[in-house]
């Protein structure tokens, strides 16, 4: 049996369909899994994908041609007085992401610090915060950057947030491929199902929830996608 883990968000239900015994964990802490062996497969953010060369089933990824909805920076001051962020503790990628935008689209260089997203959104010693996955669907009460949005009108390219990981050469590697390809043609098959369902647990309309899965969240890697994804990491290495 395999064992896969994958982030309990809206934007991976769709990749899930079918699946059991899956391990739902934040993206942060499926990297320690996957490391450690616990995991044969992991949904992980795409920044460590990179960063330890790991291998990822082709063709499938979480990503967004553009707006996301779902990873924002929402900010109490201007852009340009932004001082202090904190970015998410449970995510890699959109934290990447962020400093990409302020310090390289907006020229701003802030300090850094991590909150832990289930103590609430708080900005009495920030000037900005980090939120990702269902937590950025909950009103913030001021204003926000969607990432997504920003990175497609400072490169023109689509995004990347995460990709089925596993080790290099790992002895299930094709029955891995098979298996999250089989799932993935069922989710997507059955998104308006999924959106009615999610919706009930969220607490919104399954209107939002089957536009957010069909047309802010893709779930194909294809050129286009690889493309922005190489020039993820090459900016991420001007912000490491």
């Amino acid at each position: 049996m395999i064992k896969i883990g994958c982030v309990p968000y809206l934007n991976a239900k769709p990749l899930l369909e079918g699946l059991e015994g899956v391990v739902l964990q934040p993206p942060a802490d499926l990297v320690d899994f996957l490391v450690s062996g616990k995991l044969d497969v992991a949904l992980l953010p795409a920044i460590e994908v990179l960063r330890r060369g790991l291998a990822h089933v082709p063709g499938i990824a979480i990503a967004s041609p553009g707006k996301t909805d779902s990873v924002r920076l929402h900010h109490a001051v201007e852009i340009p007085d932004i001082r202090r962020v904190a970015l998410d503790r449970n995510s890699r990628t959109s934290n990447m992401l962020t400093k990409i935008i302020l310090e390289q689209r907006y020229g701003v260089k802030p300090k850094y610090v991590v909150r832990d997203p289930a103590k609430g959104l708080s900005f009495k010693a920030v000037d900005a915060a980090v939120t990702i996955g269902d937590t950025s669907f909950r009103p913030g009460g001021v204003p926000f950057l969607d990432l997504g949005t920003e990175w497609k009108a400072f490169t023109g390219m689509p995004f990347v947030y995460a990709l089925w990981a596993h080790r290099p050469g790992h002895p299930k590697a094709a029955e891995i491929a098979a298996t999250l390809r089989e799932a993935k043609k069922r989710g997507t098959a059955r998104i308006p199902e999924i959106a009615r369902r999610e919706a009930k647990r969220l607490g919104l309309t399954p209107r939002f929830c089957r536009t957010y899965l069909t047309e802010y969240i893709t779930f194909d890697l294809g050129p286009a996608e690889r493309a922005g994804l190489k020039l993820f990491g090459t900016y991420a290495e001007k912000c490491s």
